[in-house]
């Protein structure tokens, strides 16, 4: 074909294409082409840049940083929301809405969910979730023990039962401690038939709602009493760790630390958690950078929603 003639029909097929909103397969029918031609006529339209496609971003939208993030550390999906600050309260509320959104469109009718029990970011996204019935889901599902001390017994609770009623799910309880006293304390309370009952469950789990939590536990965990004491914390740090998912402790490579601690956890194994199909960590702050990092970098998540000012230290951030 004459180059001068091709090129005048790239220009033809891309203004109908482009301009006019045609399809394909009615462009060949009108031009006298084969759908092929008519895909090889647009690419060369973009070469030769008889078109230029570009795309403006809506303000507090970061497609780049998430695409970049991904890239980085592997991950399938990273959703960066808008913040007005870096204060705590501003970023977990920014969370919060991002995460009820990205399950507004993701969620469907049959999934069964996984949720770290104490996670303010997990509450932020409850407090979220539309009350209108538009989410549905199976169950809610606490993948690590609930009971606390007595100021804070019922935290654990109301956020699965929060979470199952806006998300008209049932709801599956771990009402145990998240950490027992001894191993052998662990291996009797996981026995029990209401916790084994629960414990079945996370073998069906089709997604997880996960926070990432550092060597200092957050303010939910701390008055709940399911944390290590300070001299177990500090062991824990000697040993190389730099966050967790659901008590598990890892290193700053994503690597479960091996330590005696593990086997006092109620909590899903980290065999069956990266075994759930989407495991998804709501977290953000300069305080976690290095453990979400890591928890990326080790499998432990697979989607990642935080907030702008986090996003742009992971990006930052030497891997």
């Amino acid at each position: 074909m004459n180059p001068e003639y091709e090129l005048r029909l790239a220009t033809k097929v891309a203004h109908l294409y482009w301009v006019e909103q045609m399809r394909q397969v009615d462009i060949a029918a009108r031009l006298n082409l084969s759908q092929a031609g008519v895909s090889r006529l647009l690419r060369r339209a973009q070469k030769e840049g008889i078109v230029s496609i570009s795309i403006k971003p809506p303000e507090g939208t970061y497609h780049l940083l998430e695409e970049a993030l991904c890239a980085k550390y592997g991950l399938e999906e990273v959703v960066v929301a808008a913040c007005p600050d870096n204060s705590e309260n501003a970023i977990l509320l920014s969370i919060g809405e991002a995460a009820a959104q990205y399950l507004e469109s993701t969620l469907r009718a049959n999934d069964q969910i996984g949720i770290s029990s104490w996670s303010s970011a997990l509450v932020a996204l409850a407090e979220q979730l539309p009350k209108n019935g538009s989410l549905k889901a199976q169950r809610v599902v606490q993948l690590m023990g609930g009971m606390a001390l007595d100021h804070a017994e019922h935290l654990a609770e109301n956020l699965t039962l929060q979470l199952a009623n806006r998300l008209d799910a049932r709801p599956g309880f771990m009402q145990v401690a998240g950490i027992a006293s001894t191993p052998e304390a662990r291996k009797v309370i996981s026995q029990e038939p209401y916790v084994r009952e629960t414990m079945a469950l996370f073998d069906e789990l089709s997604i997880a709602l996960v926070g990432i939590g550092t060597l200092e536990p957050s303010r939910f965990l701390a008055r709940s009493g399911n944390t290590f004491s300070k001299e177990e914390l500090s062991d824990l740090d000697g040993c190389g760790a730099v966050g967790d998912v659901c008590l598990r402790f890892y290193d700053s490579n994503g690597e479960l630390v091996p330590h005696s601690l593990n086997e006092r956890v109620v909590a899903i194994s980290p065999e069956s958690l990266k075994a759930i199909p989407r495991v998804v960590g709501l977290a953000g702050g300069q305080q976690k950078v290095a453990s979400i990092r890591a928890a990326a970098l080790g499998g432990w998540i697979q989607v990642l929603i935080t907030d702008s000012f986090t996003a742009e230290a992971l990006l930052d951030t030497a891997s």
